[in-house]
């Protein structure tokens, strides 16, 4: 009886994948466009070894979900230094009368108050990529080695655009499982 061979344990064989003579692993992001003829020849830029597609999963899902913290907090930062530099009159205070008073000093109208730090605008994008980076880590990584193992286990070759469209997945779940009302329904 054979030896049953992995993607995750080049030691025990290549497996059931035959890989090309003179194959190299390609660079990221190594993107084709598919075609009908392409398909059926097999022509195409493929991965093979379970490292590769953990790579290639790992940078897909570190750009897009780095991305989407990017914007996101680059968004926060943005309304944050918004709010603090916007002027606001302040509220009418209501007095025992009934009637409301309004500030008609210049002087209390603009008063010199201490302004709020700069620094937690500036440091959010920063701390959002960090968890982003963690994030990514951790699911690129299972997802990758996933890939990899199910790919070897059938026998097939991954097309690069595999670990693009599962990075671009988990970023659709992220997005989706934010939603709180969501969440409790499921």
């Amino acid at each position: 009886m054979g030896g049953v061979s992995s993607a995750l344990d080049p030691a025990r064989g290549r497996g059931v994948i035959s890989v090309p003579d003179g194959y190299t692993t390609p660079s990221f992001p190594s993107l084709y466009i598919p075609t009908v003829d392409d398909t059926t020849n097999q022509r195409g830029i493929f991965l093979y070894e379970a490292e590769a597609i953990w790579h290639f999963t790992f940078y897909w899902t570190l750009l897009l979900i780095g991305s989407l913290f990017l914007i996101c907090s680059t968004f926060a930062s943005l309304t944050i230094f918004l709010n603090l530099t916007t002027y606001r009159d302040k509220p009418a205070t209501p007095t025992v009368g009934g009637l409301t008073s309004y500030p008609h000093s210049e002087k209390s109208r603009r008063s010199k108050s201490k302004k709020p730090p700069l620094w937690p605008i500036l440091i959010l994008p920063i701390i959002s990529i960090v968890i982003a980076s963690g994030i990514s880590l951790i699911s690129g990584t299972v997802v990758g080695f996933a890939l990899a193992a199910i790919y070897s286990a059938g026998g097939f070759s991954m097309s690069t655009w595999v670990p693009f469209l599962w990075g671009l997945i988990q970023v659709l779940v992220l997005i989706i499982s934010s939603y709180s009302t969501l969440t409790s329904i499921l």
